[in-house]
């Protein structure tokens, strides 16, 4: 294929066309739903140190920018702290610091050579089990992505190959710089993706929509315990959720229904597109390498 090779050549970021398109793909509400509902499998399925790995978009990034950093052949504290998701301010310097450390603490991340003391220049590397924990988070996406651009599917079968994963991880690494839009801080999504299970809610709360509607997220029969246990989080903390998206006008009560805002709607739909199309472009600039 001569023109995925150019384009590995010289990745460009994405477009807002390359977002449109995978967005206005047929079956892109379809490969959404198969997405959220793989991914809180894949959730519920994970020991509780797994989850607090990828609970919330914090810790989320963080996790991502370990296996980016180890794909490199940097990854030490100081770069960790240095990264453009604690330096763009969605995750402060002081909650990296107990990340790393908790991580640490659980053999998640480790010395890569036996070190007296550990510094901010002290390679480190992701655990086999890290790894595992991200390579699930990278599944359900690359298997939504390539419902919807079949070039992008035979990265599935590749998974299983650390090189492989490695390299999409370097690509991940290259593009996200240029894709402050993907997750940006002020936007109706961040309702969900700046707290611990919130994503969830999320997902839970697509597949609970009716069939036939009109957008996305519109409106669907809930309960404050179903929400819970989707997020693995307490009630007080779902209520309060949908309380914050009340007060900020994305979100009403109505009897046993919640009626979700178009404007949250179609932030979320700009959610899934932009990971489904950053997911397929870097499947296909890894499986042009070999």
């Amino acid at each position: 294929m001569p023109a995925v090779a150019i384009q590995l050549q010289h990745p460009a970021p994405l477009s807002a066309a390359d977002i449109a398109v995978m967005r206005g793909r047929p079956g892109f509400r379809a490969a959404v739903e198969a997405y959220c509902a793989a991914n809180l499998a894949r959730y519920h399925a994970l020991a509780p140190i797994a989850r607090w790995m990828v609970s919330d978009m914090g810790r989320a990034s963080l996790s991502g920018t370990v296996m980016v950093l180890h794909a490199q052949g940097r990854l030490t504290a100081g770069t960790l702290f240095a990264a453009p998701v604690v330096a763009g301010g969605e995750v402060s310097r002081g909650r990296a610091r107990l990340y790393l450390q908790r991580a640490m603490a659980n053999g998640l991340i480790v010395a890569a050579e036996p070190a007296k003391a550990l510094t901010n220049d002290t390679p480190l590397q992701p655990s086999a089990a890290f790894a595992e924990v991200m390579v699930g988070v990278l599944r359900p996406a690359l298997g939504a992505a390539a419902t919807l651009a079949p070039e992008a599917g035979p990265a599935l079968d590749r998974l299983d190959d650390p090189d492989f994963v490695g390299r999409v991880a370097r690509h991940i690494g290259a593009i996200t710089p240029s894709l402050p839009q993907l997750f940006p801080l002020d936007s109706p999504v961040q309702l969900f993706q700046a707290r611990d299970g919130g994503t969830r809610v999320l997902e839970e709360l697509v597949l609970r929509q009716r069939w036939g509607r009109q957008r996305l997220l519109d409106a669907c029969a809930y309960s404050h315990s179903a929400l819970a246990r989707a997020s693995r989080c307490s009630r007080t903390h779902v209520i309060q959720l949908l309380r914050d998206g009340e007060a900020q006008g994305y979100l009403q009560r109505d009897a046993r229904r919640l009626i979700v805002a178009p404007e949250l709607s179609d932030d979320a739909e700009r959610y899934f597109a932009h990971t489904f199309a950053m997911v397929r472009t870097v499947a296909v600039w890894a499986l042009a390498e070999g």
